[in-house]
């Protein structure tokens, strides 16, 4: 429990939080009485708002995923210029200027979304700085003495005693 106070997060999400220590959980299975008296005080909005912290607070997917559509309107930008051109080669059913400005717009819109998604790779990798969590959770030490022991430890060569 310990490992949460150290986090200096401001915007917790303690769900994930507990989960992301790492620590062995148990699930404690109960049955839950009806409701007394009352409705609920967490509506779908506000659960719908508290998935989407779950997502936000501990994945960076919601930002790739803006590349991904991006390759994906540069690929159907490719497919439609095929398209267009078996269109005009091979048939006498087309519409004059259509297949530009549709392969232009997939094509320029997917660029765009690439590079937003490269920019959001940026922003989720400064998110994870900020956040400050620990590189590592140590559950246990053995070997080390007491916190308050009057022994102030150092990486190189043997506890000295405190001055």
């Amino acid at each position: 429990m310990e490992v949460l106070h150290t986090m200096p997060e401001r915007d917790r999400f303690l769900r994930g939080m507990v989960s992301w220590v790492g620590f062995r959980q148990v699930a404690v299975m109960y049955e839950r009485a009806p409701r007394r008296a009352g409705e609920s005080k967490y509506p779908l909005l506000k659960m719908v708002q508290f998935a989407l912290d779950s997502v936000v607070s501990f994945s960076s997917t919601p930002l790739r995923l803006a590349t991904w559509v991006g390759f994906a309107a540069i690929a159907s930008s490719l497919l439609g210029i095929v398209y267009a051109l078996a269109i005009r080669l091979y048939t006498n059913d087309w519409v004059r200027g259509w297949a530009s400005i549709f392969t232009a717009i997939l094509f320029l819109g997917g660029v765009q979304l690439i590079t937003l998604g490269i920019v959001g790779e940026y922003v989720g990798r400064i998110y994870a700085e900020v956040k400050r969590r620990p590189l590592y959770v140590v559950e246990e030490r053995l070997g080390f003495g007491a916190v308050d022991d009057g022994v102030e430890e150092k990486s190189i060569g043997a506890a000295q005693p405190r001055a």
